[in-house]
């Protein structure tokens, strides 16, 4: 009895030894890639809006707020990705079995399952609201779609792959189709089945996430949603901490499912694992691995001893030194060429802008405008920090939230006064303004990251509403009617208008959240070295929208060529719910005033989303500054 204990617990040692024998060379790779991340960092003193240094991200993990959020993220993703793995294995060994017994399905219909390898889930996400409804049943559907592929392609080829004697042998014994199955092609497809449960395990998490963009729940959010409320306000160290629990979601469901097929497969020879085990490192692999590991600490001793007021790399003021001779000049005498990313598709949002390049103000006025045309997610605000470009579309809320990071932006042309966002609910929704919309039930649509949502929570209190995320789409709110979504004013609500869908609409600004909107903005150094060129800048953004409020037509015309998906019936009827935004109180267009920039700082430090700043802080947020409001 006693040798029986002993050999079980040399056996378990063993297996523990092993254990950590396997585990220690990532976790070693793992440190060191974080030590000379953290150093590059330091070095090259990358600002935390670009790319923030491990030190960042852990400070921003030991608050018990944002563990708390990730932790109920993480177990929200992994229960979707375990469901959508658990439906592709079932799912994809039986399709693999019914593909691999049926030449007719095999060669007719396996090579349409490989489209499933090829759908751009982010694409028909959308579509499985429609089906599933949000939350983890389509984030799960999400996971399948885009992890069985590997399952039914693995389970066929190793079916496929039985000893054809045994199979002569197992009909000699008599037995049926459905003995074989299980006794003999099951068992000998076994590593191969694995094989693409093993690949299935990681892009099930991927497919979660992906669709957590799309279905996710946001009062609760998953892990897909807290990435991208949190890349929408700059929260970088959020980001990346959401993205190692997502990693970590997937190396769990990765080392579940190896350990399952080790349990169920006893295919590996005594010898083959011996061998396995006494590889190791060679003598010049050691050497190389110790220089490294010296230089590593030789960067990392001079990085932390290095006085933090210098860098080795010196940021230039402007885009290039070429481009600074240029800005430098006389604008009346020359045309600079200047960038402006915007940070959507073009619509008439932007009309005054296009207004400006068709009328030619800017070449009026010296300048040489290049309009760039952006999309879902583009980082107008860190590329306008990183000088890639003269200017860029932001919201006000982004220019706060990064120079709260030490970002240099810096507001020159409001083209929107207030905020153009609001509610919309169908035409028989009972609530008669935000605040009974806001204690209603049902689903509210918004996108990930609204700030306006976090402010509401604190005028109003808890929200009866779900939060649910959206990237626009309009389908599910035609089919609920109990669905509230929200939109722009100069867009969603055009659209439906036009397909003769009654709405009703909640200006956000009535709870009292009013940033400027489709702010046009540069980076300080180039504003305090080219006040010709803003001035100039400021003269034809003006210009233009003056003219484009004036007969927006033609320019309408241009956009509508631009952007086909929205039609030029749709841009003529959207400047007609934009202008009174644009416009505002009868102030001058574009002008901005300091109290207004109080507010939404003050607003924003009350919501957490920045520290409470010094008491110029507006000041610095736009220009010109005013001597008075």
């Amino acid at each position: 009895m006693n040798g029986s204990v002993s050999g079980k617990k040399a056996s378990l040692k063993q297996k523990l030894k092993a254990f950590w024998q396997a585990l220690a060379p990532p976790l070693f790779g793992a440190l060191v890639f974080c030590i000379l991340w953290e150093d590059l960092c330091r070095l090259f003193k990358t600002p935390s809006y670009v790319l923030p240094a491990p030190s960042h991200i852990l400070e921003v993990l030991g608050t018990a707020s944002v563990q708390e959020l990730l932790l109920n993220a993480t177990l929200q993703t992994a229960s979707a990705a375990l469901l959508g793995f658990g439906l592709s294995a079932l799912f994809g060994v039986l399709l693999g079995t019914l593909l691999a017994s049926v030449h007719f399905l095999r060669i007719g219909v396996y090579p349409l399952a490989n489209l499933l390898q090829m759908v751009p889930i982010i694409a028909i996400a959308p579509l499985l609201n429609i089906w599933f409804g949000y939350g983890v049943v389509g984030v799960a559907a999400s996971a399948m779609i885009v992890s069985i592929f590997p399952v039914i392609a693995n389970t066929v080829d190793g079916l496929q792959s039985v000893d054809p004697q045994l199979r002569e042998l197992f009909t000699i014994y008599g037995a049926n189709a459905k003995q074989r199955w299980r006794l003999l092609e099951i068992p000998a497809a076994l590593p191969q089945i694995f094989t693409g449960f093993r690949i299935a395990a990681g892009l099930a998490v991927i497919g979660a996430v992906v669709g957590e963009l799309v279905s996710g729940v946001l009062k609760e959010p998953p892990i897909g949603a807290v990435i991208a409320s949190n890349l929408r306000t700059g929260k970088l160290e959020i980001v990346f901490s959401a993205i190692v629990c997502s990693a970590l979601v997937g190396f769990t469901l990765f080392a579940l499912v190896s350990w399952l097929g080790q349990t169920f497969m006893v295919g590996l020879s005594k010898d083959q694992s011996h061998q396995e085990s006494k590889v190791g490192a060679n003598q010049k692999e050691r050497w190389w691995l110790g220089g490294f590991c010296l230089a590593l600490l030789f960067l990392t001793l001079f990085v932390f001893i290095s006085p933090n007021d210098g860098s080795i790399l010196e940021e230039s003021s402007t885009v290039n030194v070429t481009h600074q001779e240029a800005l430098n000049t006389d604008t009346t005498l020359q045309k600079i060429k200047v960038r402006m990313q915007l940070n959507w598709v073009p619509e008439p949002e932007f009309g005054g802008i296009y207004e400006a390049k068709r009328l030619g103000y800017d070449h009026e006025l010296g300048i040489d405008l290049e309009i760039v045309a952006g999309g879902p997610g583009t980082p107008t605000p860190q590329l306008i920090a990183q000088k890639k470009i003269e200017f860029g579309v932001v919201d006000g809320t982004q220019i706060i939230s990064m120079r709260a990071k030490g970002a240099d932006i810096v507001g020159i042309y409001a083209s929107f006064q207030n905020d153009p966002r609001a509610f919309m609910t169908h035409k028989h929704h009972p609530a008669h303004s935000i605040a009974q919309l806001w204690s209603s039930s049902g689903l509210m649509a918004v996108e990930p990251g609204s700030l306006f949502m976090q402010w509401l929570s604190h005028k109003y209190g808890k929200s009866g509403l779900n939060w649910v995320s959206t990237s626009g789409g309009l389908a599910q709110f035609k089919l609920d009617p109990k669905l509230s979504q929200a939109v722009y004013v100069f867009s969603e609500p055009v659209t439906l208008q036009l397909d003769k869908v009654q709405t009703r609409l909640f200006p956000i600004l009535e709870s009292g959240f009013n940033p400027y909107a489709v702010v046009v903005a540069a980076h300080g150094d180039l504003i305090r070295n080219n006040p010709k060129l803003i001035a100039a800048m400021e003269q034809v953004l003006r210009k233009g929208w003056t003219s484009y409020l004036k007969n927006p037509t033609e320019t309408n015309r241009v956009l509508s060529q631009l952007n086909t998906s929205m039609s030029f019936q749709a841009m003529q009827l959207a400047i007609k719910y934009a202008e009174p935004y644009i416009r505002g109180n009868k102030v001058e267009l574009g002008s901005m005033l300091e109290s207004r920039w109080q507010t939404l700082e003050q607003q924003l430090s009350i919501l957490k989303v920045i520290p409470k700043q010094t008491s110029n802080f507006a000041q610095s947020c736009f220009w010109p500054r005013p001597s008075v409001d």
